[in-house]
């Protein structure tokens, strides 16, 4: 066995166990730089804050992409539809002059009924509301999974678990003696978290380019500095209230 980080690990069959009192940080260090060499090359390239210059968007992309980079694709997932709910409400609040607080789909709703934006990015965050965000945002591993098959080996021990019982059954698996067994995830709860793990990172990715094209085409028709303008010479600057509060 090597010990690495918090780990001991087989070298042969990469069989791990956790060193109790040793600190995971190299280990995820190590994790987080892996992840993001392979992933950055497949993502759009990075926005600064001085090409999106609304903060309250400009936070999500980046909560969105740094969870992408370093691995953790559900979460990325789920704060691309934290990220599209947040541009609806910066979009009501321009051109309306209200402080919407309720959810994607009323935002949704309220942006369709007030003709904000075009059809066809009304329709894009449709199906985004629909076939992402509804299952991510709920955890629906079912309808996530759903179609998808996975080979499971299954290895069974008598008495106390050890490493020769492990490499035995590693060698059994890698030999064909053993036989492997076709489970649906959708079906088979036990092995519908790996699975979605390997599929979330797949849809991650396709899902983060996609949501950056839109954010980036919708900043150039949906938040030009002269509907700000229009806006604060509508509604005010939001200060007032402040400034007079104070006084």
């Amino acid at each position: 066995m090597i010990e690495t980080h918090d780990m001991l690990v087989c070298p042969k069959c990469k069989t791990s166990f956790i060193v109790e009192g040793k600190s995971p940080l190299g280990r995820y260090e190590d994790n987080w730089k892996r992840n993001a060499e392979n992933i950055f090359p497949l993502l759009r390239p990075p926005i600064h804050q001085s090409y999106l210059a609304n903060l309250r968007l400009f936070f999500l992309y980046e909560d969105c992409y740094h969870t992408l980079l370093i691995g953790r694709y559900n979460a990325s997932i789920v704060m691309m539809g934290v990220l599209l709910e947040a541009l609806m409400k910066e979009r009501i609040w321009l051109k309306l002059g209200e402080d919407f607080r309720r959810a994607y789909g009323a935002c949704l709703k309220k942006i369709e009924n007030e003709k904000l934006m075009e059809v066809k990015d009304i329709r894009f965050l449709r199906n985004f509301k629909d076939k992402v965000r509804n299952l991510y945002q709920h955890a629906d591993e079912y309808e996530i999974t759903r179609g998808l098959f996975a080979q499971v080996w299954p290895l069974q021990f008598e008495g106390e678990l050890s490493l020769k019982k492990l490499e035995r059954a590693m060698e059994n698996t890698r030999s064909g003696r053993l036989k492997p067994i076709v489970l649906s995830a959708a079906t088979t709860p036990q092995i519908r978290s790996t699975l979605k793990q390997a599929q979330d990172r797949k849809r991650a990715i396709k899902l983060f380019n996609r949501v950056y094209d839109f954010l980036l085409a919708a900043k150039v028709k949906y938040f030009k500095q002269e509907e700000y303008d229009e806006h604060h010479k509508k509604f005010g600057t939001g200060l007032e209230r402040v400034e007079h509060s104070e006084a």
